[in-house]
């Protein structure tokens, strides 16, 4: 399911800097209207109840939050049911593989993309607050991948308290003026869309690289899972990839466009290896962390994000892999 359009978004470069320079219209116009009503009190307000992702009812909120639940409350119109129920019986069946490459390849792949990466350099929340942001991460996926979330209806609040914290922190992050607009808009349709293949693409790719065959039936659903996601998310349709040839071709013009070597890149993934072994308190989890996605990411993209020489042959990782829990208990 690959567009004409969305061939010519991937060919040409002008195609992603339209899409670079676009945020998510109506979850931002929500923003204006209540920091219009709130000021800056419109975080103390708000983003409890966003970061809870207990909570799932927006009655109490303010009424043009309620109303943007109302009004996006939907499913899209490719919405299957038995795609999510093959996704989430996927993910149950390798969560503790999927928590592996979540946590050495997904997250540091996302910080190769300098521009996309100062959003969270910018808040300094992924440095001061690593372990709670990985642990917000993790239930997000864990959540969106429960079959009884969405058969009680609840998964799509989840989804949309995620994509109104993104805008709360687009709007903030541009009302700071410090914001260069050179790199586009913080939390842009390209970046959001290049997070999404990093949960459908780079996860099914994380497997393979872990020797682990997966059944076509499963990789389909497990795209038309994040393509769902996305639409909920606010990304725009003509984004979406549902097969592994779009979402390949979509990554590599992202790549070719975003990926270098940058200092927030490798500060971020020195943060990131220094939170699981403070969490594991073992410094042997670092070495890990940094062999495992040395292997995840191949050398230059390792090297880009300043990443240690392996001290651990595949075998070795092979069999840590089998035995460690710490990542599947982050994320899965």
């Amino acid at each position: 399911m690959f567009s004409r359009k969305q061939q010519f978004l991937v060919e040409m470069k002008e195609g992603l800097d339209v899409y670079r320079q676009k945020g998510d219209f109506l979850a931002d116009a929500l923003m204006q209207q209540l920091f219009d009503k709130h000021g800056h009190k419109m975080g103390g307000i708000l983003m409890p109840f966003l970061s809870d992702f207990d909570r799932t009812d927006f009655s109490l909120q303010d009424h043009e939050t309620v109303a943007f639940f109302s009004e996006n409350n939907t499913l899209p119109l490719f919405f299957d049911f038995k795609e999510i129920v093959r996704a989430t019986n996927f993910f149950k069946k390798y969560q503790v593989n999927i928590g592996i490459v979540l946590g050495c390849y997904s997250l540091p792949y996302c910080y190769l993309g300098e521009d996309g990466a100062r959003v969270l350099g910018f808040s300094g929340r992924i440095q001061s607050d690593t372990y709670n942001r990985l642990q917000e991460t993790g239930k997000f996926v864990k959540n969106v991948l429960t079959l009884r979330l969405w058969e009680e209806k609840k998964a799509i609040a989840l989804i949309l308290k995620v994509r109104l914290m993104h805008a709360f922190w687009r709007f903030m992050i541009l009302k700071s003026e410090k914001w260069d607009m050179s790199w586009g808009v913080p939390i842009n349709q390209e970046d959001m869309m290049g997070t999404n293949l990093s949960f459908s693409l780079i996860v099914l790719r994380g497997l393979r690289k872990m020797g682990i065959e997966i059944d076509q039936a499963f990789e389909k659903a497990y795209y038309h899972h994040w393509a769902l996601v996305g639409e909920l998310m606010g990304v725009s349709p003509e984004l979406l990839v549902f097969d592994t040839k779009g979402a390949i071709s979509l990554d590599k013009a992202i790549a070719k466009r975003q990926f270098r070597s940058s200092e927030i890149g490798m500060k971020l993934t020195e943060s990131l290896s220094n939170s699981y072994q403070k969490m594991a308190n073992n410094e042997l989890v670092s070495d890990y962390f940094n062999a495992q996605t040395r292997m995840f990411l191949g050398e230059q993209y390792a090297d880009f994000l300043g990443l240690p020489p392996s001290k651990y042959t595949k075998a070795l990782l092979n069999t840590i892999n089998k035995t460690s829990s710490l990542f599947s208990n982050i994320y899965a």
